[in-house]
């Protein structure tokens, strides 16, 4: 795979929730940051401690729209909210390239910014996930399903051991 120079810029985002487009309406959207728990452990013979890995932190996705959505607002509290994202990048001098980030979860927060006389009522929906799929150039890279106990980078299940351990 050639990478190119010149950094990848995002050109275009649509994300939908619950099947609605929020395409023009969609100011931003905060990524689930993918970041382990771990614990330092230092047992007899070891000059230094290590950290172990003790699962992810929860997935979060942010939100933030210019305008008052009922859609979004009545979402708040229901499990399994269906959302995907779907961009175009582009490093200058080579073709776009198509991101598709699949998400569900739970609506936990719904927040409405100042309202003032003229201005945009702008809001911002706050979802835990429960699972996670990011697609790039039609080749998936990361698949997180929190139930299911799936935790995979390049295809690969870093939890497929434990899966079979415990009969899934």
């Amino acid at each position: 795979m050639t990478v190119p120079v010149l950094p990848r810029v995002l050109k275009y985002f649509n994300i939908f929730v619950d099947g609605i487009p929020y395409q023009a309406k969609c100011e931003s959207v905060t990524l689930p940051n993918l970041n382990l728990i771990v614990e330092d452990y230092r047992g007899g013979g070891m000059d230094s401690a290590i950290e172990v890995d003790l699962g992810l932190e929860t997935l979060t996705l942010t939100m933030t729209i210019s305008d008052c959505s009922p859609e979004l607002m009545t979402l708040l509290g229901r499990t399994n909210v269906d959302i995907s994202l779907r961009s175009s990048m582009q490093a200058q001098g080579t073709p776009a390239e198509g991101v598709i980030i699949t998400m569900r979860g739970l609506c936990k927060g719904f927040e409405m910014a100042e309202w003032q006389l003229g201005g945009k009522a702008t809001s911002t929906a706050t979802f835990t996930l429960q699972y996670f799929k990011y697609v790039q150039k039609d080749v998936e890279i990361v698949e997180i399903d929190v139930l299911n106990l799936i935790r995979k980078f390049n295809g690969v299940n870093q939890l497929a051991d434990h899966r079979e351990n415990i009969g899934l």
